[in-house]
């Protein structure tokens, strides 16, 4: 007679014998030939292969600048701040008039037989600086809207970088869902045939059961955050829908970013130069209200015809507004504040910019350091655990509870990885938009025509 210990390991035999080797060592024989994307080094573990690259960082940022909407608006400001530059330095139109003089009266007034008919042109002439005044705060609007443009410009490039590494990130997250949905049920086939041997404990399957339908859910919201993302990259691009790959060379190429001479970098920030420039403006609205404190002449020139006599003669006056009521003190006054207002705002807005710069830039440092930790020190250990533990669940030395812990371990740094590469890009991105490290890639369009 066969015993009851005897029937269970005949048992344990037969399944062994018909399943083969269990999932978990078939592919750690399968790691020993070629290393798996559990194991590869990082930059290969998540980097597609290079027939699916199509479109690079630079050239996302280039087309960007060329369909984006939002920049296509500032363009169209430039051109608004160039036809009010042309209208500045236009002068007032003369007049023409025509004045009848001894018409319509009694006696020899009667009719026209001794009308006095003058016919003139008058001029007003602008004195005090005032047109030139006019075109330098003309002149500071064109370059104000010329640096807005850059600023959006800039923006967008920022954006657009933004945007790109949250793409690859989500990629990235979909496709570690994957990988961690396809291991969920390979633990759950080879969990399910331990238990149907009776070489584990039912509620081990219960556990690999909600193992992968959390894995399932996961992969669910991975996808529609990556459509949301690549939605939000083809907007900035000006396109309705992302139909190409991403290269996600850019996105694990982290490097640190030589910061040395912030306060001159910042000089070259759009919005810095737009702060002197509206300062500018203000000092020559100061000016322009100057100016108008001072009266315009009127000039007066024509020729009378005397109809009594036929003769004529020229007609000559001049006009001269008196400021006694009116000097203009208010709006010198006002414009005078408004220069001490803009000085006091630069230097504010200078002092937040330099802050925006040594956050952004500690921020970087952090995420940086952050994902190199992970990179070299963590996800190898990680890597190295999980591995481990699926061997010695295959050997049946470990318990089930070990290879879960692993697992979740080694796609929870993976996932880090992705995430602190992703933050470190986005404050990348700040900190190159704030120093305008890319402004040579962006056109003039501010000259005058």
């Amino acid at each position: 007679m066969v015993s009851n210990t005897q029937k269970r390991i005949l048992c344990l035999l037969c399944a062994t014998v018909l399943s083969g080797l269990p999932a978990f060592a078939e592919e750690a024989a399968k790691e020993q030939a070629a290393p798996s994307a559990a194991t590869a080094t990082p930059a290969a573990a998540v980097s597609p292969t290079p027939q699916t690259l199509e479109l690079t960082l630079d050239a996302a940022i280039a087309k960007a600048l060329v369909q984006s909407p939002r920049l296509k608006a500032f363009s169209s400001g430039v051109d608004v701040a160039r036809g009010e530059y042309r209208q500045s330095s236009a002068r007032q139109n003369p007049e023409v008039g025509i004045e009848a003089e001894n018409v319509g009266g009694d006696g020899n007034y009667k009719g026209f037989d001794s009308a006095e008919v003058t016919y003139g042109v008058s001029q007003l002439i602008e004195i005090g600086g005032k047109i030139s005044a006019r075109e330098d705060i003309a002149s500071k609007g064109l370059e104000m809207a010329d640096l807005d443009y850059q600023a959006a410009a800039l923006d967008l490039i920022r954006d657009v970088t933004t945007a790109y590494a949250a793409t690859v990130a989500a990629d990235e997250n979909v496709r570690l869902a994957k990988e961690q949905k396809e291991l969920a049920e390979d633990v759950l086939q080879s969990v399910s045939v331990r238990v149907g041997a009776a070489a584990a404990p039912l509620i081990q399957k219960s556990r690999a059961e909600v193992e992968r339908s959390t894995a399932a859910i996961a992969l669910d919201t991975a996808m529609r955050e990556r459509d949301i993302a690549r939605k939000d990259m083809a907007a900035l691009l000006g396109e309705e829908q992302l139909a190409t790959t991403l290269d996600t060379t850019a996105f694990f190429a982290a490097t640190t970013l030589n910061l040395t001479n912030v306060e001159e970098k910042l000089k070259t920030n759009p919005d810095v130069a737009k702060l002197n420039s509206g300062l500018e403006q203000s000092r020559n609205r100061l000016d322009l209200e100057q100016a108008n404190a001072i009266p315009d002449p009127r000039v007066n020139v024509g020729v009378r015809d005397f109809r009594d006599t036929g003769d004529k003669a020229f007609v000559v006056g001049v006009s001269l507004p008196i400021p006694l009521l009116n000097a203009n003190r208010g709006n010198i006054a006002k414009a005078r504040g408004m220069v001490s207002r803009n000085e006091l705002d630069n230097q504010q807005a200078l002092l937040a910019l330099q802050a925006d710069v040594n956050r952004a830039k500690e921020r970087m440092e952090n995420a940086y350091l952050q994902s190199q930790t992970l990179k070299t020190q963590v996800m190898p250990s990680a890597t190295k655990a999980f591995k481990l533990s699926r061997e010695g669940y295959g050997a049946g030395r470990f318990p089930y509870l070990e290879v879960l812990d692993a697992q979740r371990s080694l796609f929870g740094v993976k996932q880090q990885h992705i995430a602190a590469l992703k933050d470190y890009h986005t404050a990348r991105a700040t900190v190159e938009r704030l120093t305008a490290l890319h402004l040579g890639k962006v056109e003039n369009k501010g000259e005058a025509k």
